[in-house]
């Protein structure tokens, strides 16, 4: 057991020799498992004896302490020699290595306790141990030492050049790393050198190398060996030997770097960058680099190595990322030097190295060190080689050396160089492009080494612009190095980028080289020398060589086989502008020797890259214009050709294509659209044989749909004026009929919500038909209605997408470009007997699209057909000559419908039969237009099919209710005949609320049509009746939940779109939604109580009272308690019956004879009833005038009592009339009060509550009545109708217009009746009457109900001087809820254009033939107005609504009738809006008030003032309850209503009058 020996320091390990492994040892004694070595008897013998070591180090000690020391007292001095001694003990050369690395280790522990002669007796003592001789293990434990003894604070120079010779003592070379780490210790990383500097940098220039080359093999022996363990060992230390070297060198210069000469700078430089070289650890590059730029900041690189310097730094910087930057730090430091012009210098010459090879990184390198450096921002602080020496730099070069790897490193950098800005505005500046083409060329040649000629062709006489780029050699080329072809490409873009900024002559010269290197040009730069080709006019037709370069863009990039597609598009680009360029004193010939082959070529081809091929028809539909006629039929043939190849490529790939635009999936054939636009207004015959490749490929079913699609989008834009002249319209007009099948995005997206909703509601798979009432046609967004499908909402988005749509709206233009604005000059019609060749035939569209209706077809197809059909055919002159056409199309609609066989959409585009039905019967109710050339029998079938949709289809419910509004008009007979049935039909829909204002508005329009309804039976009336009833019982149910605050149930909310809304009609938003809802049951009921006012007085006035019976017992309603009421509206339309059950003579007026009688006049008034009646009587004559007030109207009527001679036996009394003497006339002999009893009362008991009430003559009743009779009789609108001229768009030059087209008089005949304004009697709703400053005459209409009071602009006075924004005709038409615009124009309305808060509704009326559309070639205006009075037929109608505004029926799409109809359906659609605009106008503050019903409230204020005091309208009359047949003497209980008293449980049978009045007499 080891003996240990306390001490105050810890316990000090005693000498054990048979111990071999002590318990505690330095982490430098373990670094190795050798062996120990005891010592030899030689260095025992040599060496001084422990105690005379001991004896010494006392002796100093003592002698080196004072007497009376306070430091140390003598108990310390005796350990510190204990420690010392045992150290020593324990380091001895006769101890085991074992016991003597305890004994270091015991050492380091109490340093504190040895002194400088202590350290000296432990080196001694160890002095074995740094030979160079020794054992590894043996240099471990030295180096342990040494470390220890720097831990010694009070080491002197001295003591530090003994340690630094004992490290440097030579060693085996797997101990350098433990000898460089003791110099890195002992110097302090290279900071500290005293005293031993220049020793250590001789050191370290001769270590360097021998510890790299020691390094590399190890690495050798380390792959050799298989990697031993000794291999291992080895290797692990010369690596850590080296980086700690890196280490170590890198300190010393960065501290000390003026202690290093030039020769070890040299040295140690040198070294370092061959290693960099030669190695490939990045570690060793690392610790070589920190060097470098050690050496690059504190000191300089000797000349000797600067080159290779440059060279490994610029290797580094292309190759190695991680060392990027510091390598360019290293290259900026040289820079920041006072060595700047031989770096600058030397790193060219390496750039443009001929010795390197093309190849060498340190030439890539340094050029890229170049660009980069010349590239540097100067707010950086970094070096930037001026750019001018630059430029002299490399020019001087290429004039010393003509070595051909010189120039391929000079085309290199060149190319690199000129997409630098500063480089190229240096250029630019000295406009050096010839020089530098010059020397590529040098460059060029310099490379082919077969060929050193020289540049003959770069240098001829001529001047400049004359040479062509075809003198120039190009085999040369084809032998280049491939890396020589790069750098020329790369030369090439750069030139490319600066085109724009070089001089003529510079382009020119540039040029030269690019078509020079034609050949061998990347893709790129083929590009670029189109463009250049382009911009140098080299392609000008007759301009020298332009056909040639034509041929040669043709052979290179068009015909020749894998050329880059996009340069051959570009290509194309550039022949399209040859062609663009020729004019008509051109040769056309040589344009065509190039173009026409290579299109035959292409064609036949079967090209498979659909870009190409669009570019190539797009280049022939352009040519054709100007070819020939032969080659105009020969490229009308390609293109259909090309029409199948990209068809083929559709079919065959269908997902290819699938998300390229639609422009680009269709190419060819709208570049047989866009040449029929060209050819419109510059030849019919070729226009016609446009016309006939059109219809061909419309007719090739087996054509992708995509293909077809463009043609049918110029057919249906397809129009004729009135002269027969073709014109294209640029909008279809379509998107209200696209909703219908899902083809514009908000359907889209409305659609697939619903599908993933799975509202059973809305969609459905029932493709045979529906019930009736589940959704509406289309809700507010136009989306078509229809209900859940059965299939899976995910299966079917996914199909959607596998199959996405190929129109849809909005989408592409429909035309590729806009068409010409006025109907062609030369393309007419095809009329029997004019030419055919130069015609076109529209019956031959028309019969495509029959046969699309009669056999399936693709449904994009189909539904674009079904979709745009309905608008063409607002154009009858269009098919002027097709009338079989018509009649097979009407045939086969009919048939369809009636027969419900129908096309069945696919599934997976959530349209349903439905929809297809919707949008035929928008096609049958434009047919209605041609109704002259049905017979009668196909009018009433189409009636027919029209009453057959309304239950067969719920989707289409709305618009064949609408429809038999039209027909109303255009066919009347047709309707008269299936009246009966109709009106069944319609009693059957009155649970379908959403159809109530459709239905209410067509019973409202039918009764104004006498002609239709006069042979309805009485029961027919009675379901007339029923209907209102029926909806003011919805009504009522509506506002009573809406007072509830429950809302309105979406299943039975209104829906206000008729169906469609075309482009020009604004779509109602969403968000107005439940503002139309809330407000529709208002509309509803005002509506309804209309329709019956308007058909109870249609009624032969001997069959009215037999209905009035039973229209007042359902005009009541129920309270909360349950109690029968009349509601305002009901009791005015009682009034009305009760006034005029038994009369119709019509209005009434005062007399005017009554107003010359002279004498007194006695006059009184007095409230019967809810009536006033005011009594005027003569008191000498007893003329009476008898005014009547009602809610209804005011009766004005004469009494006169016929008043007989006395007999002659009668005695005469004072005051018979028969005294009087002449001349006393003044007489009075009646009252007014006699008047009123003897026409009101008996001597029968009258109830108090029945009572007339006599109404005082004072200043508040004369008031009462004059507000009452301020009260129109009738409820009155206000509709503005404005003309708009030829090409008029702007608000004020419409409403200055003071004449308009004689058409547009025709049209305000039929609406109303021309009046005077000045002194007239009515309400002329805001025109002045006095004055004339509204104009002296206006159109107006009026009925027993209604009256309407046109506003005409036109009409009115116009002062362009003093108004020229004609602000005061604005003042009415602003405020006008309702206009009616006669478009004039030739162009869209748009809503917007006359800005106005209330202005709703337009309704807008336009000519099929309007003025702006006069070709400028036809006849004069005189002369074309007479024309279109002949032949002025047709004109369409639509609505347009405001955007907050829900659409207005029937009219929200086109509809076709004749002016002669079309002015009653206006008139009818007018007041309907202005019906509905009273009553939106006033859904924030309450209900619209009739007028009826504001009269009927005056009488009520009358009453409620002037009532019997204590009587109620609630009060009971005092009374037991009796029976319902009364006889004298039996009692009867009353309830007061309306200023009378009914029967307590019988107010309904009260309140009919015609029990007591009885029926009108018999007529014969």
């Amino acid at each position: 057991m080891p003996i240990h020996i306390a001490t105050e320091r810890g316990y000090m390990p005693e000498l054990n020799p048979t111990d071999t492994e002590a318990s505690n040892t330095s982490a430098y004694m373990n670094r190795s498992e050798a062996t120990d070595h005891p010592p030899s008897p030689d260095d025992a013998a040599g060496s001084p004896s422990l105690q005379e070591r001991i004896r010494s180090i006392s002796l100093a000690q003592s002698s080196s302490s004072e007497p009376t020391s306070a430091n140390r007292d003598n108990k310390q001095r005796e350990v510190d020699l204990k420690v010392v001694r045992h150290a020593l003990e324990l380091l001895n050369k006769t101890q085991s290595l074992q016991n003597r690395k305890t004994g270091a280790e015991y050492v380091r522990t109490n340093i504190s306790a040895f002194s400088l002669d202590a350290l000296g007796a432990v080196w001694a003592a160890t002095e074995d141990v740094f030979k160079e001789d020794s054992p590894l293990a043996m240099r471990q434990l030295g180096f342990a030492l040494i470390d220890t003894s720097q831990l010694q604070t009070g080491l002197g120079l001295a003591e530090r050049m003994k340690l630094f010779r004992m490290i440097i003592v030579p060693i085996e070379p797997i101990g350098r790393e433990m000898q460089v780490q003791a110099l890195m210790r002992i110097t302090n990383q290279g900071r500290d050198l005293e005293p031993f500097a220049r020793s250590l940098v001789v050191y370290l220039s001769t270590q360097l190398g021998q510890i790299h080359e020691a390094s590399i093999e190890a690495r050798r022996r380390l792959k050799a060996d298989r990697a031993d363990a000794h291999t291992k060992a080895y290797a692990t230390a010369m690596r850590k030997a080296l980086f700690s070297l890196f280490s170590l060198i890198e300190g010393v210069f960065r501290s000390h770097p003026d202690v290093i000469d030039g020769l070890e700078l040299n040295v140690i430089v040198h070294d370092v960058l061959k290693l960099v070289q030669m190695t490939s650890s990045e570690r060793d590059m690392k610790g070589a680099l920190s060097i470098i730029q050690a050496v690059t900041q504190v000191s300089h690189i000797p000349g000797d190595s600067l080159r290779l310097c440059l060279e490994v730094l610029g290797a580094i910087f292309v190759t190695i990322d991680d060392f990027r930057d510091v390598a360019f730090a290293c290259v900026q430091n040289l820079l920041w030097s006072e060595d700047q012009p031989n770096v600058y210098s030397r790193l060219i010459d390496t750039a443009l190295s001929a010795t390197q090879g093309t190849e060498s990184v340190s030439v890539k390198g340094a050029m890229a060190i170049i660009i980069k450096l010349i590239r540097v921002d100067e707010d950086n602080h970094l070096p930037m080689i001026p750019v001018a020496q630059l430029y002299d730099t490399l020019f001087d070069r290429t004039r010393i050396s003509d070595e051909a790897e010189f120039r391929r490193n000079w085309l290199c950098l060149m190319g690199q160089l000129l997409v630098i800005p500063e480089f190229i505005v240096h250029i630019l500046s000295l406009e050096a492009w010839s020089t530098i083409v010059e020397e590529t060329m040098d460059a060029i040649y310099s490379d082919d080494r077969e060929n050193q000629s020289g540049l003959t062709a770069l240098h001829p006489s001529e001047p400049i612009h004359v040479l062509t780029p075809f003198q120039l050699e190009t085999p040369v080329l084809y032998r280049l190095t491939a890396a020589t072809k790069e750098n020329l490409n790369h030369i090439v873009c750069a030139f490319g980028d600066v085109w724009p900024q070089m001089a003529k002559e510079g382009k020119w010269k540039v040029f030269q080289l690019f078509y020079f290197l034609r050949h061998i040009l990347s893709v790129e730069s083929q590009r670029l020398l189109v463009t250049c080709m382009i911009e140098l006019d080299m392609l000008r037709p007759n301009g020298g060589c332009w056909d040639d370069c034509l041929s040669q863009l043709g052979t290179k990039f068009i015909l020749a086989p894998n050329a880059d597609m996009t340069t051959r598009s570009l290509v194309l680009k550039s022949l399209r502008y040859a062609l663009s360029l020729l004019d008509s004193n051109d040769d056309k010939s040589r344009y065509r020797a190039v173009v026409m082959p290579m299109l035959d070529k292409v064609a036949w081809h079967r090209e498979d890259d659909l870009h190409f091929i669009n570019n190539i028809a797009d280049l022939a539909a352009t040519y054709a214009l100007i070819a020939d006629s032969r080659d105009f039929d020969h490229l009308l043939q390609l293109l259909y050709l090309m029409s199948s190849v990209v068809s083929k490529i559709h079919v065959d790939s269908p997902r290819l294509y699938e998300n390229e635009d639609e422009e680009v999936r269709n190419m060819v054939a709208v570049a047989l659209v866009r040449l029929f636009l060209q050819c419109l207004t510059t030849s019919a015959a070729r226009t016609s044989s446009v016309y006939a490749a059109l219809i061909e490929v419309v007719r090739s079913r087996w054509f992708a749909p995509c293909i077809r699609l463009p043609a049918l989008r110029l057919f249906a834009r397809l129009r004729c004026d009135i002269d027969h002249a073709i014109y294209v319209t640029p909008d279809a007009d379509s998107l209200g009929l696209a909703a219908a099948v899902a083809r514009t995005e908000a359907s889209k997206v409305r659609l697939s919500v619903y599908q993933n909703q799975g509202d059973r509601s809305i969609l459905s798979d029932d493709q045979s038909g529906s019930r009736v009432g589940r959704s509406s046609a289309i809700n507010q967004s136009g989306v078509t209605g229809s209900r859940a499908s059965t299939q899976s909402a995910g299966r079917r988005d996914i199909e959607a997408r596998v199959n996405p749509p190929q129109w849809l709206y909005p989408g592409l233009p429909g035309l590729p470009q806009e068409p010409p604005e006025n109907p062609s000059l030369l393309v007419k019609q095809y009329t029997p007997g004019g030419p055919k060749d130069t015609t076109i035939r529209l019956s031959e569209w028309l019969a495509e699209v029959i046969s699309m209706f009669q056999t399936p077809d693709d449904w994009e197809i189909y539904s674009y057909v079904l979709v745009h059909l309905p608008s063409q055919l607002s154009n009858p002159a269009l098919f002027l000559t097709a009338g079989p056409h018509i009649h097979l199309l009407r045939n086969i609609v009919v048939s369809q419908l009636m027969g419900g066989t129908l096309r069945t959409p696919p599934a997976t585009t959530g349209v349903k039969k439905g929809d297809v039905a919707f949008c035929l019967y928008n096609t049958l109710v434009m047919l209605l237009g041609y109704y002259e050339r049905f017979s009668h029998s196909e009018q009433d079938d189409m009636v027919r099919a029209i009453l057959d949709g309304i239950s067969s289809w719920d989707r289409v419910a709305k618009v064949c209710i609408q429809a038999l509004g039209i027909c109303c008009h255009v066919i009347p007979m047709a309707i008269a005949k299936s009246l009966g049935p109709i009106l069944q039909k319609l009693s059957q829909m009155i649970t379908q609320t959403h159809l109530a204002m459709d239905i209410l508005e067509f019973l409202a329009g039918l009764a104004r049509l006498p002609d239709v309804y006069v042979r309805l039976r009485e029961d027919e009336l009675r379901t007339v009746f029923a209907i209102c009833v029926r909806y003011l019982e919805h009504s009522r149910d509506q506002r009573t939940k809406q007072r509830a605050g429950t809302g309105i149930d979406s299943a039975q909310a209104f829906n206000r779109s008729s169906g469609v809304s075309g482009n020009s009609g604004a779509a109602s938003e969403s968000s107005n939604i439940f503002e139309v809802e809330r407000d529709l049951p208002q509309y509803i009921f005002a509506l309804a109580y209309h329709v019956l006012t308007i058909w109870f007085l249609s009624i032969r006035l001997v069959d009215r009272p037999k209905h009035v019976g039973w229209i007042t017992t359902n005009l009541a309603s129920r309270d909360d308690q349950g109690n029968n009421v009349l509601e305002e509206q009901s009791q005015v339309t009682l009034d009305m019956m009760h006034r005029t059950a038994y009369l119709d003579l019509g209005e009434t007026i005062p007399s005017k004879e009554f107003s010359k009688l002279e004498g007194p006049v006695f006059k009184k008034s007095w409230l019967l009833g809810l009536s006033i009646v005011t009594v005027e009587t003569a008191s000498g004559n007893g003329l009476t005038h008898l005014v009547k007030r009602q809610a209804s109207g005011t009766t004005y009527a004469i009494y006169l009592q016929n008043t007989a001679r006395l007999p002659p036996h009668h005695v005469r009394g004072p005051t018979d009339v028969n005294t009087l003497l002449p001349g006393a006339q003044s007489h009075v002999n009646v009252f007014p009060n006699h008047v009123f009893l003897q026409l009101t009362s008996t001597i029968a008991p009258t109830p108090s509550p029945m009572e007339p009430i006599c109404l005082p003559d004072d200043e508040a009743t004369r008031r009462a009545i004059a507000t009452f009779d301020r009260n129109d009789t009738v409820d009155g609108f206000k509709v503005g109708v404005i003309y708009v001229g030829a090409y008029q768009t702007e608000e004020a030059e419409i409403l200055a217009n003071s004449e308009h087209s004689e058409a547009f008089e025709q049209l305000l005949a039929g609406l109303g009746t021309k009046v005077e304004l000045k002194g007239a009697i009515f309400n002329t709703q805001g025109l002045d009457k006095a004055d004339g400053t509204d104009g002296t005459h206006t159109y107006a209409w009026r009925d027993r109900i209604t009256e309407i009071v046109f506003h005409v602009p036109s009409m009115m006075p116009t002062n362009k001087e003093s108004d020229p924004a004609c602000v005061k005709k604005k003042s009415h038409i602003g405020n006008d809820f309702v206009n009616v615009i006669f478009n004039d124009s030739g162009m869209p309305f748009k809503f917007d254009t006359f800005p106005s808060q209330f202005n709703y509704v337009n309704i807008i009326i336009t000519p099929e033939f309007p003025l702006g559309r006069k070709n400028p070639g036809a006849a004069s205006l005189a002369v074309e107005e007479q024309i279109r009075l002949q032949k002025q037929i047709f004109f369409t109608i639509q609505t347009q609504s405001h955007p907050s505004f829900p659409d207005l029926s029937p009219a929200a799409s086109y509809k076709l009738l004749p002016l002669q109809h079309a002015a009653g359906l206006v008139r009818q659609i007018a007041l309907n809006a202005s019906v509905f605009s009273n009553v939106w106008a006033n859904r924030e503050g309450g209900e619209h008030i009739s007028s009826w019903r504001n009269r009927l409230r005056e009488i009520k204020k009358l009453r409620a003032r002037f009532a019997n005091s204590g009587t109620s309208v609630s009060e009971r009359y005092p009374g037991a309850k009796g029976t319902k047949t009364y006889v004298e003497g039996d009692p009867f209980a009353g309830l007061v209503v309306m200023g009378g008293l009914a029967e307590d449980d019988g107010i309904l049978s009260s309140l009919d009058f015609s029990r007591w009045a009885g029926p009108n007499p018999a007529l014969d």
